[in-house]
């Protein structure tokens, strides 16, 4: 695997809600290696956005706790102040959020938001520059005339389109670590194909690292070179996608697997029995335990750490040998 970008470490979130302390993120461990796409997948309520979240540093304000270190080439991006992390939010760092009408203004042109990120990330760049690299970059993104949508105003567009004005306005700064937080989950089904193989041309010419978080399992082995598995809050599997994809090593991993729909499928559909444990549940055992089929008294001592299973492959999983081929 190529060397780290970004290592976090001991990643601990906690918030206050009225059910009490919630424990977003427990201790989470995770690499993204640098030039390669990392998969974050998981059932809602995992923790998936909250880690985004905390690589932005763009927490909400019932936030309580934040616990580990976040090191990107050598800074803890939790350490820094609040002016030091807004040079690395929109330079370093860019986001492709899941709703583009919520990341776009309204009362702004496509040009005037493109121009704005292009200026304050190149500061000696004029308006006009500016402006003709905005074009270009809507041409890049399958935007088709490109001058005039410059002038559109986000309404004027459809989420297919506005989406990917967010992702040309994300890839114009040159980020070294992009986020794409689920970016086709407001788009319909003919879209949201329509922005996978965007995606898919765009890191052909990216040279940074991404992070890509999605539910679609599908998805994630045609785009990402890694693969993460969260569940309550931790890391419970990683390794290169095509190797977890192919033989998982934790039981999570593979009832994600047995619930995705293949073209085809008649009969009912498979689903995982139980729910998360609450956020604001101390779990003494493997986090997964409730609902795992084959949870054994040693699943009980205590969450199983993240463990060596295979050549850059990590399970959290005292069983994984045991019950899975």
């Amino acid at each position: 695997m190529s060397a780290a970008l970004v290592e976090i470490r001991g990643l601990s979130v906690h918030a206050r809600t009225e059910a009490g302390e919630a424990h977003i993120l427990r201790g989470l461990d995770l690499t993204i290696g640098r030039g390669r796409i990392l998969g974050i997948v998981g059932e809602s309520g995992s923790g998936k956005s909250t880690l985004a979240s905390c690589l932005l540093r763009l927490l909400p304000a019932n936030i309580s706790r934040v616990e580990g270190s976040i090191v990107m080439d050598g800074t803890d991006l939790l350490r820094l102040g609040p002016a030091a992390m807004a040079e690395w939010r929109g330079r370093r760092i860019a986001a492709i959020f899941q709703d583009p009408m919520t990341a776009l203004n309204p009362l702004f042109t496509v040009g005037t938001h493109l121009v704005d990120v292009l200026r304050r990330r190149f500061p000696d760049l004029s308006r006009g520059a500016a402006l003709a690299r905005a074009e270009a970059m809507l041409e890049t993104v399958g935007i088709p005339d490109p001058p005039s949508r410059l002038d559109a105003y986000p309404h004027q567009l459809s989420g297919g389109m506005r989406q990917r004005v967010v992702i040309a306005m994300a890839l114009s700064v040159q980020p070294d670590l992009l986020l794409a937080d689920e970016p086709t989950t407001a788009l319909d089904a003919t879209i949201e194909a329509q922005i996978v193989d965007l995606l898919g041309r765009i890191r052909r010419d990216f040279a940074g690292s991404m992070a890509f978080i999605s539910h679609h399992l599908g998805l994630v082995a045609e785009l990402c070179d890694d693969l993460c598995v969260m569940y309550g809050g931790l890391v419970v599997e990683s390794g290169p996608t095509e190797a977890v994809l192919a033989r998982p090593r934790h039981p999570y991993t593979r009832a994600l697997l047995d619930c995705e729909i293949s073209e085809g499928d008649t009969g009912r559909l498979v689903t995982i029995p139980g729910e998360v444990p609450p956020v604001t549940a101390d779990v003494e055992g493997c986090i997964f335990a409730t609902r795992c089929p084959h949870v054994a008294p040693a699943c009980l001592a205590g969450q199983p750490p993240l463990a060596s299973v295979g050549p850059e492959r990590r399970a959290a999983c005292v069983r994984s040998f045991e019950i899975l081929p």
